[in-house]
């Protein structure tokens, strides 16, 4: 039940992610729905979990997106297990606040990864041009919706643990 669960919630990202992101997205800056999700999902079930669902969102969102097939997938999936590793060396009480922070850092590791890998790959990419317009702006948004996100998430889980 929880592993369909997972892939409800990491399909209904993607999709809102995909058709919903220019009602989201603020001057073309859009949130990244799936890496959210894998942070939340690795804070709430550890490193495997983590590691998992980032491979399979990052997947899912390299197969519909103008990038490299698996470069998503590797990245998210490292940092599926990295906030998986943060979430076992942490106090409970002050989730919320690690949860946004850990998401702001994380959409700039995020991004400056895929930058590195699709510039060994001769892709043509200004990063400071990228930082300056994308990543800041991403990172922001990110971290706002990232504690609503984690409440969704974990309330979801224990709703279907009482039902289990």
């Amino acid at each position: 039940m929880k592993l369909l669960a997972k892939t409800g919630i990491v399909v209904v990202a993607l999709l809102i992610e995909f058709f919903l992101a220019n009602i989201l997205g603020i001057n073309t800056v859009k949130p990244d729905l799936i890496l959210i999700v894998v942070i939340c999902m690795s804070f709430i079930s550890g490193t495997e979990e983590g590691t998992i669902v980032g491979f399979a969102g990052g997947l899912l969102k390299d197969v519909f997106s103008v990038h490299f097939l698996g470069i998503n997938a590797l990245v998210k999936s490292l940092i599926g297990y990295i906030a998986g590793v943060i979430r076992e060396r942490i106090f409970s009480q002050h989730i919320m606040l690690v949860v946004a922070i850990s998401t702001f850092i994380f959409t700039f590791i995020n991004n400056m990864i895929i930058f590195i890998l699709l510039n060994a790959l001769h892709s043509n990419y200004d990063f400071a041009i990228i930082i300056k317009n994308f990543v800041l702006s991403q990172a922001i948004i990110n971290s706002i919706l990232s504690p609503f996100l984690f409440i969704g998430i974990k309330k979801i889980f224990t709703y279907l643990s009482r039902w289990s």
